[in-house]
């Protein structure tokens, strides 16, 4: 009789679980990913991509995505360590967290230009930040994408103008803008 009753207790606490799963969404992080630019010499535009996401939508609309900075490409591996190693000090801040909701009963009559308040936590700092974005709930997928990039400054967030100095004088010591335009596509399936 124990057998039967933990049987079935172990069996209630899958189903429960299983549906509490089927309601969230959760990240793709072969589809999904975040874009800056730096901006140097105020002219010479190099853009990165980070594609090492993770994260979760709730059927509440509560949303978390972790954004590991190890995970940099700009396509050229020595800026990509030294852009972990001297600005964002990765080995002691690893990864950006960002958190907010999202009305998902708006997506019901087809895709939306919604902007997206977030907290977004940095270098230790956390501040919120309003995300213009197109969402789309199509089957199984919620599909995010920005409609316009959002500036974001180091200073915002605390980052030391001495590591943009280091990162500086590793090209020459010419000038590199503070501020960078941030874009982001986010695909989470159910």
């Amino acid at each position: 009789m124990k057998k039967i009753i933990s049987s079935l207790s172990f069996a209630l606490v899958l189903i429960s679980t299983s549906s509490f799963a089927a309601d969230n969404y959760l990240l793709e992080p072969e589809l999904s990913s975040v874009s800056f630019t730096t901006i140097k010499n105020q002219f010479v535009v190099e853009p990165a991509t980070i594609n090492t996401l993770s994260g979760e939508l709730n059927k509440s609309g509560e949303f978390t995505i972790d954004v590991d900075l190890k995970g940099i490409s700009t396509g050229i591996p020595i800026r990509d360590n030294r852009l972990n190693e001297l600005f964002f000090e990765s080995v002691k801040y690893p990864e950006v967290e960002v958190s907010g909701k999202v009305d998902l009963s708006a997506l019901s009559s087809g895709p939306k230009k919604l902007v997206i308040p977030a907290k977004v936590t940095l270098y230790g700092k956390t501040k919120s930040i309003n995300f213009p974005v197109v969402v789309l709930e199509e089957g199984n997928r919620v599909m995010v994408s920005s409609s316009s990039a959002v500036i974001i400054g180091a200073s915002d967030f605390g980052i030391p103008s001495e590591n943009l100095t280091k990162l500086a004088a590793t090209v020459g010591g010419i000038k590199i803008s503070d501020r960078v335009p941030v874009s982001l596509t986010l695909v989470f399936k159910k």
